[in-house]
């Protein structure tokens, strides 16, 4: 078995007397998706902030493909083999869509011939070939998603880690956002992301972890806990 791309052991944080979470332990292996579940204020961007090294932990570790998030230099490591997407894309204001993915793409060593070819192919597949040229303030919620999704695909990764990635996509959009998992996934890259809409992540995750309250509530396979969820009254 491969080892683990991500390794969080104890991930614990607090707000003063609160606990946005409590004691996640998990671990997701190169082609591996897991799930993050749980409803709004369950723990899940807490605990992608802190995998991501946004924000530490009150206790616990995180390594990703062997290297601190939290830790220089070690966390430059972590960074390069880390892509993510945030719950709000962070865009810079005066670059267009072409650019950012440019920047992205050479910031992180993807050869000129590479992105020649990948820059089109990405705007095409995300509907964003008519708004290559756009700002971000000119596009809507969805294709400001789009675009930080472009960005997170550009680049090479050991692990993506998308923080509710169907939020502000329509139906059509959420279905190719799970093919570009997918797709990812069998590329060998390990996959974690957070949603409450379960049936995004059928037929794509292979592992679940529940979260309530900043807790555990439920892991194990994705079929399993998504059953269990639904004996909950979850749909």
């Amino acid at each position: 078995m491969s080892a683990a791309v991500l390794q969080a052991r104890g991930l614990t944080h607090s707000y003063g007397r609160l606990d946005a979470l409590a004691a996640l332990t998990l671990d997701v292996r190169p082609g591996e998706c897991v799930a993050l579940i749980g409803a709004n204020g369950s723990g899940k961007s807490t605990a992608v902030r802190i995998i991501a090294g946004l924000l530490a932990p009150t206790s616990g570790s995180v390594r990703i493909a062997g290297a601190d998030p939290h830790t220089e230099p070690e966390a430059e490591q972590a960074r390069a083999a880390l892509a993510l997407v945030p719950d709000t894309p962070l865009l810079y204001d005066d670059l267009t869509v072409m650019e950012h993915l440019e920047l992205v793409g050479i910031a992180h060593g993807v050869p000129d011939d590479e992105l020649v070819v990948r820059i089109p192919e990405l705007l095409a597949r995300l509907d964003l070939d008519g708004r290559r040229d756009f700002l971000p303030r000119e596009l809507s919620r969805g294709m400001r998603q789009k675009t930080q999704l472009a960005c997170a695909l550009i680049r090479p990764a050991e692990l993506l880690v998308l923080d509710e990635p169907v939020v502000g996509l329509d139906p059509p959009s959420q279905q190719l956002l799970g093919t570009l998992l997918a797709e990812a996934k069998a590329a060998g890259v390990a996959v974690l992301f957070t949603t409450h809409q379960l049936a995004f992540a059928d037929n794509l995750a292979d592992r679940a972890v529940m979260l309530r309250e900043g807790a555990v509530l439920d892991t194990g396979p994705w079929h399993q806990v998504r059953e269990r969820a639904r004996e909950r009254g979850w749909q």
